[in-house]
């Protein structure tokens, strides 16, 4: 027989030598879910093997897609044969091309833990995630099973059957095809599948592949049959699952070497001595980390589980491991069910207290990820109380209570409660202060690490000689400590640069310059024992360096410390620090030239990162494409500065909401001066359109934190500005009499506000311009001019007294 017509080849779904046929419901559906209003959405089809998935996957695409009008389709056969980076991969691909609308179309034997993990690791990039089970089998089986017969036999050039199709236990698409081709070839096909399958086998020694390979495997039965073939026939095979146990116990090493979806099957039928085994060997494999395996075998395992005390280890450790792998639900159904199992203990012997303590500290963190808020604070305050309860009763579990304080604070602090979060957080560091002067060897450690903390918080509301103060107070304990163990001296060098840099914020730049001083000093000496760990932290320093630098009276040596850091970055090969270098060197650089070469090579740098990897630096990109734009204005190189402006609004446009979260308050910042100098240029429409995705991107971040209420507001007057240039003056001023009545929403004292005198006299001076309510308008820029002379902000009140003119002459 020619190899071409073998049993695989007229049996391959890619060769649709059976045209495709039926599946109308499914059809139906699938073209409602590609017409549904959500921009981005992911549909799993699964089904057993030999439903017929491929096939009705690549007759959508062809019959049903249009590219033009329905947007971007990415097929993913086979998924749950695919890594989570394999998939992830080909989802950053959507992302390299713009904005389009995306749908991507999966299709797998099974779900389970597989798809739950990599269902809620792709609505991370902001698709509808659904799933479908597909029937098996055709609803008109006679006409299928006719249809296949004479499609078969015009290939084999033979005299089609004219018979009903077989009863087939279990029955999928490829059995009836199976049957169908049996009955061409003359042989009966009213048998069971293993007859029909051996049948065929008989008849051809052609290549095997996908699902027939594995139903040959199972009626030939080898005696060294391949293990990811085994797997997967076992699943379908039960015959087979002793012979999969057998070779797994006889070379446990080769689990190593199976694909993930083999494993995964093993680790799901396999005996309780094959998941030992598996378990053994994956476990303590790196590569499996943030595979859903460790967990599935550590599900199974809790079975085994001799009493209370090691089920509670054991739900613990599975809500760590599903907790990195993406599967966050059933983080906290195995975190739950290990507070059950400590609550149980506890009515044992309350000794038992901190455990239960420690897993609803736990349980408070898994519940975060899943944004169950309330649940959160719950769980979290109730972890407190019982620490309350414990350290009362034992003083020595002191450390503990401090720890959870801190903790929580953390998590007050994520939900938008930040009186709550320094409250927690300060009363932390007074134990742990209370405990170093006791116990210094043990706890100046956490007290210095906690007092940096409070600082940053401090510093974050504004409480500038607290902040100094905390961070002070901080350095001298890591100063302590590095003398008595030079093994702190890395955290102290830390710290010095990061105190270093919230005295350049807190504008106290001579005290920045000699703190960042002292942090490169001791790089320098760490980086000459072991370069490859301290010269990225001392080319950080450096940055830090020379921005101090740069605000101490615009030193010249900002430049060639910059430049420094830059080299050590190219050192160390790491392009991310060397991208950040590059545009540190842009804005502390004198002279254009200087600049304008150091924002294209950033910009190039993170061009080349992006191509490898879109999700991790797209922002990065956008950022120095920013940049870059700016330099290009101010070079008078307009053409290609709004040629970069354009691909920045392109990206940020296709931005997944998570990278907005985490990154969008940087990329806001980023933009403001490119925007400002569109402005500046008379580039009014683009200026207005940078603004508008600023504004969309700090109205993203309002509701996560009081910093970004403040920016979201901040970028409205900005907004309003950019319309009054856009001579959208109506417009402008109902924008900035919003931002006038949030700053009345923020609770803040605002006689001692200047971005709220600002947001006055922005919104006055739009209504003298609109000849609008210019009484209440002047009435507000005398305020404003009392609040800007109060604050000292000499720039703003000359704006203020400006307007109070204009409205005057008015």
């Amino acid at each position: 027989m020619d190899r071409a017509l073998s049993v695989a080849a007229l049996l391959d779904p890619t060769h649709q030598v059976v045209p495709f046929h039926g599946r109308v419901s499914e059809l139906r559906a699938l073209t409602r879910w590609r017409d549904s209003p959500a921009p981005q959405a992911s549909l799993l089809l699964h089904a057993p093997a030999g439903a017929g998935k491929t096939r009705l996957l690549r007759h959508f695409q062809a019959e049903h897609w249009d590219d033009e009008e329905h947007g971007r389709l990415l097929l993913i056969d086979d998924a749950d044969r695919l890594t989570w980076t394999d998939i992830s991969e080909q989802l950053q691909d959507t992302l390299r091309h713009g904005p389009a609308r995306t749908r991507v179309l999966l299709a797998g034997r099974t779900t389970g833990w597989w798809w739950s993990s990599t269902r809620q690791r792709i609505a991370d990039f902001d698709h509808e995630v659904t799933d479908s089970a597909l029937s098996p089998t055709l609803d008109d089986r006679t006409e299928s099973f006719t249809l296949a017969c004479q499609h078969f036999a015009k290939q084999l050039n033979v005299t089609a059957p004219d018979e009903p199709p077989p009863n087939i236990a279990g029955e999928t698409v490829l059995d009836l095809h199976l049957a169908a081709l049996t009955a061409v070839h003359g042989d009966p096909c009213d048998v069971n599948r293993t007859q029909l399958v051996r049948q065929l086998l008989h008849r051809d020694d052609g290549p095997r592949t996908g699902r027939l390979a594995e139903d040959y495997l199972a009626v030939a039965t080898p005696e060294v049959p391949d293990p990811d073939l085994l797997a997967r026939a076992a699943q379908r095979w039960p015959h087979l699952r002793p012979k999969l146990d057998e070779i797994i116990a006889a070379t446990p090493e080769i689990v190593l070497g199976m694909a993930r979806d083999s494993l995964r099957i093993a680790a799901e039928i396999g005996s309780f001595a094959t998941l030992e085994h598996i378990a053994r060997q994956v476990f303590r494999d790196e590569r499996f980390a943030t595979d859903s395996i460790p967990s599935l075998l550590t599900s199974r395992l809790i079975g085994r589980a001799q009493d209370t005390l090691e089920r509670a280890e054991m739900y613990g450790m599975l809500s760590a491991r599903c907790a990195v792998c993406g599967l966050r639900e059933e983080a906290v159904e195995a975190s739950k069910q290990e507070v059950g199992c400590y609550l149980e203990l506890v009515e044992q012997d309350r000794e038992n207290r901190p455990l239960l303590a420690d897993s609803l500290g736990d349980l408070g963190m898994r519940l975060l990820a899943v944004h169950r808020n309330e649940e959160v604070l719950q769980v979290s305050e109730e972890a407190i109380r019982l620490w309350h309860e414990i350290a009362i009763d034992d003083p020595e579990s002191t450390p503990q209570l401090a720890s959870a304080l801190e903790q929580i604070s953390y998590r007050y602090q994520t939900l938008g409660m930040p009186e709550a979060s320094m409250d927690a957080i300060s009363r932390a560091t007074l134990m742990y202060q209370e405990l170093a002067k006791v116990h210094p060897a043990l706890f100046r450690v956490d007290f210095a690490r906690v007092a940096a903390t409070v600082a940053r918080r401090y510093h974050a509301e504004g409480e500038n000689t607290y902040a100094a103060d905390s961070m002070q107070l901080s350095i001298a304990n890591w100063r302590i400590l590095s003398r008595e163990d030079p093994r702190y001296e890395p955290e102290l060098a830390r710290n010095l640069a990061a105190a270093g840099t919230m005295l350049v914020e807190l504008g106290r730049a001579e005290a920045a310059n000699e703190t960042l001083e002292e942090a490169v000093e001791v790089f320098r000496r760490l980086a000459v024992v072991n370069p490859q760990t301290f010269l990225p932290e001392l080319a950080d320093a450096l940055m830090r360096h020379s921005q101090a630098l740069r605000d101490l009276c615009e030193d010249p040596d900002a430049k060639l410390t910059a430049q420094e850091a830059v080299m050590l970055w190219r050192e160390t090969g790491d392009r991310n620090g060397l991208g950040t270098a590059l545009l540190n060197v842009v804005k502390v650089a004198f002279d254009f030239d200087t600049a304008l070469l150091a924002a294209e090579e950033a910009a190039q740098v993170y061009r080349e990162l992006a191509a490898e990897n879109t999700v991790w630096h797209q922002v990065d990109l956008a950022i120095a494409l920013a940049t870059m734009a700016e330099q290009q204005l101010i070079g008078d190189q307009a053409d290609r500065a709004l040629t970069s402006a354009a691909e920045v609004f392109d990206i940020v446009r296709r931005l997944p909401s998570q990278l907005v979260d985490f990154f969008g308050a940087e990329l806001a910042v980023a933009m403001q001066p490119m925007t400002a100098a569109l402005s500046e240029m008379e580039y009014h429409g683009h200026a207005l359109e940078a603004s508008e995705l600023v504004l969309d991107i700090c109205r993203a971040l309002k509701d996560k934190s009081p910093a970004g209420a403040g920016a979201y507001i901040g970028a409205l007057q900005q907004h309003a500005c950019k319309l009054r240039g856009a001579e959208r003056r109506v417009e402008a001023r109902n924008t900035a009499h919003t931002a006038v009545v949030l700053w009345h929403l923020t609770g803040k004292d605002l006689d001692r506000e200047a971005g709220y005198a600002d947001a006055l006299t922005i919104y006055a001076r739009l209504c003298a311009e609109t000849k609008h309510e210019q009484e209440k308008a002047l009435r507000l820029t005398h305020r404003a001019v009392k609040i800007m002379r109060e604050v000292g902000e000499p720039v703003k009140l000359e704006f203020a007294l400006e307007t109070v003119e204009a409205l005057s002459s008015s």
